[in-house]
């Protein structure tokens, strides 16, 4: 099963991505790829840009950051976000991971976050990585490992059956607990490996658990859940933060690496 990243999926992800724990866990990215100014760094699958432009402020004035995506609307809704940024320092660009258009060690430092369960071929992408950056380049990799995802429900099984759509929703669901192995086979060096979790016990529209929950509505409608299973799915989730027992999380691998 693939997701479709469309306008309206990706700009619930930028929604989601404004959430305070997602907001927490992007400083800790960027204290652990340490991008300094006159660095030129590439983010591989952007998405709405985001992170993008965080990292345009850490380079200028020199620098320069360029966002790829494989979605039009991707690249479409990234420059749009990011209209008031000097395309001196920010770029985005259509392409595929799995053959980056630029030439060998073009960059200094490069991001791909939670992108790599969503590859057909996650180590020729990472490849790919290893060859556009300077020896000695930084690489930060974060992925999520799906099953360890949790929304707690009184409905175990419906929970268990919607869980398991939303896990599959990429190629591999286990990207995170592979990446050590699939960085090794790519000729990087690991710095730095780290487990991150998060946990969430609000369930309304600025918590990430509510966006995702509501973002992902179409796809799994179309993945074997029904509507009806999905509005009791939900109702179960309020009825739990009512309670106050409503919780969320995930389990998220994230790996500093070097080029040789």
């Amino acid at each position: 099963m693939s997701i479709k990243f469309d306008e309206a999926f990706l700009l619930a992800m930028h929604q989601y991505r404004q959430a305070a724990h997602v907001q927490t866990r992007v400083q800790r990215y960027l204290d652990l790829l340490h991008p300094r100014p006159g660095q030129h760094v590439l983010d591989l699958g952007c998405g709405s840009g985001d992170f993008c432009r965080v990292l345009a402020e850490r380079v200028a004035p020199n620098g320069h950051v360029t966002g790829v995506d494989p979605s039009p609307d991707a690249i479409n809704l990234a420059t749009h976000l990011a209209a008031a940024h000097d395309p001196a320092l920010l770029t985005f660009e259509a392409g595929d991971g799995h053959h980056l258009p630029y030439a060998d060690a073009t960059f200094d430092a490069a991001a791909c976050i939670s992108v790599l369960a969503f590859c057909a071929e996650p180590l020729r992408v990472l490849t790919e990585l290893r060859r556009v950056l300077r020896a000695g380049g930084r690489l930060l990799v974060a992925s999520a490992d799906e099953d360890t995802r949790f929304y707690n429900g009184r409905d175990r099984v419906l929970g268990r059956r919607i869980l398991r759509a939303i896990a599959d929703r990429g190629h591999d669901p286990w990207t995170g607990r592979r990446l050590a192995a699939w960085l090794r086979s790519a000729g990087f060096t690991i710095i730095e490996e780290l487990v991150l979790t998060q946990v969430e016990h609000d369930f309304n529209p600025s918590a990430g658990g509510y966006i995702l929950a509501y973002a992902l509505h179409d796809y799994l409608l179309e993945h074997g859940i029904s509507p009806w299973e999905y509005e009791r799915w939900l109702a179960d989730l309020q009825a739990c933060a009512a309670e106050g027992a409503y919780s969320y999380g995930v389990t998220t691998f994230v790996y500093v690496v070097e080029s040789d």
